[in-house]
């Protein structure tokens, strides 16, 4: 299956250097059709996906059916299981995914199943809500359409869209309730980066 360009792939680099430096047991929540998983393989000892869809599981079983360090689980995150101890995760990634679901209930799940001084990875979508919101989404349109068009346009498979409910205001809010020292940069491609790395004290 061919690779592709879209503004949540575009992030896919450098969370591919996070698994070069950090290996271990990775998950990646809302893994759609595998293209991350496939790039994060070679360096972690295992990958696990999830994802609701169908469809897109039975297009990353096809992407993955020869890759032997992959897990792939057609289910609902908040449903999961908590790992035990010992199989928690190294990383937790989360591209274009937390938006689906119910914030508060999704970072504390995220936290359960991340190991302690395991790193959470979240490449997020923001509702516009503030004058400044609007104001930054603006002056990103022509710079953003330029890069598209560098890239030779929008691409990927059909998944479900959902708009984002919290502004990136409301999001740090609950972030830093649930995950205390997390940080929320906004980023471009209209989306911002959590990243988290979980205290080794934590049980």
């Amino acid at each position: 299956m061919d690779t592709y360009w879209n503004h949540n792939t575009a992030f896919h680099e450098e969370l591919v250097d996070n698994a070069k430096v950090h290996g271990g047991r990775v998950l990646d929540i809302g893994c759609g059709d595998g293209l991350l998983l496939q790039r994060l393989a070679p360096f972690a000892q295992q990958v696990v996906g999830i994802d609701p869809d169908s469809n897109s599981f039975e297009r990353a079983r096809t992407r993955l059916a020869a890759v032997s360090n992959v897990t792939l689980i057609n289910g609902d995150f908040l449903t999961m299981p908590i790992p035990s101890h010992e199989e928690r995760f190294s990383t937790v990634i989360c591209v274009a995914t937390l938006h689906h679901m119910d914030l508060r209930s999704a970072l504390v799940k995220m936290n359960q199943v991340l190991a302690p001084g395991g790193r959470l990875l979240i490449i997020g979508l923001a509702a516009d809500k503030s004058m400044i919101d609007f104001i930054i989404a603006g002056l990103l349109l022509l710079p953003i359409r330029i890069m598209d068009r560098a890239h030779g346009g929008m691409q990927g498979p059909n998944v479900r869209i959902a708009e984002p409910k919290e502004s990136i205001k409301e999001i740090r809010q609950a972030v830093n309730e649930i995950l205390p020292g997390a940080i929320v940069r906004r980023r471009f491609y209209y989306r911002y980066l959590l990243s988290w790395v979980k205290p080794t004290d934590t049980h």
